[in-house]
């Protein structure tokens, strides 16, 4: 058995990228949901025991215990051989770290807190809403200038280059979640970049086991 451990849950993009980072470094490891509270719910005292902060994802690795996603997939790439998960010329090292910045302070926001949860749980009566269409049409505006960063830097490939590194393990879960939203492909259709990186993202094999599974023909006629 692993002594690697991911906590967290499936349909955790967040989640999701560290599960991608243990595949594509070709680390074994489990994978656990027990004691995660549900979304919208208080954190759990167990988890609460090793992410005083009450989120997930969490890494242990033997007695070590770490959590923030950054910090776990730079942990991955430091302590277990296998592919490297970033790139070593200087350039592209602090690109990287640029585009991780703007992954979780800026992108997964916009797109997931701030569009796709809400389009997720929203009810019928919801939908009808003029403040809420008003809120997810600002949001929609916001999502298309971020796509329209995120394709040109997706010019060449993946955010560093021609190699598929942490960023990409950030970024394409939240693009997953986005193309499966009303008004979601029409927006990645404008980015054809990341379109053409989504789709070589989805061909991986990491992408493929980590699949949240999302009922998308449902969520697009919603």
């Amino acid at each position: 058995m692993s002594d690697v451990t991911i906590i967290g849950m499936p349909r955790s993009n967040l989640t999701r990228t560290v599960r991608i980072a243990c595949l594509e470094k070709e680390i074994p490891f489990a994978f656990s949901s027990r004691n995660v509270q549900p979304p919208g719910h208080p954190p759990t005292p167990e988890l609460l025991r090793n992410n005083p902060f009450g989120k997930v994802p969490v890494l242990t690795h033997g007695q070590f215990v770490l959590y923030e996603t950054a910090a776990i997939c730079r942990y991955i790439d430091d302590n277990f051989p296998g592919p490297l998960l970033r790139p070593v010329h200087a350039e592209k090292a602090a690109r990287m770290n640029q585009w991780i910045s703007v992954a979780m302070t800026r992108l997964d926001p916009d797109i997931i807190r701030n569009f796709v949860i809400p389009m997720f749980f929203a009810d019928d009566v919801t939908r009808r809403d003029p403040a809420f269409t008003t809120r997810m049409n600002e949001m929609t505006d916001r999502i298309r200038h971020d796509l329209s960063a995120l394709d040109a830097a997706y010019g060449d490939g993946w955010v560093c280059g021609d190699r598929f590194t942490i960023p990409d393990m950030m970024i394409m879960p939240m693009i997953h979640y986005l193309n499966a939203m009303p008004g979601g492909p029409e927006m990645l259709a404008n980015a054809p970049n990341v379109e053409d990186a989504f789709a070589r993202f989805k061909a991986r094999t990491s992408a493929a086991q980590t699949d949240p599974l999302l009922p998308e023909k449902l969520l697009k006629s919603a």
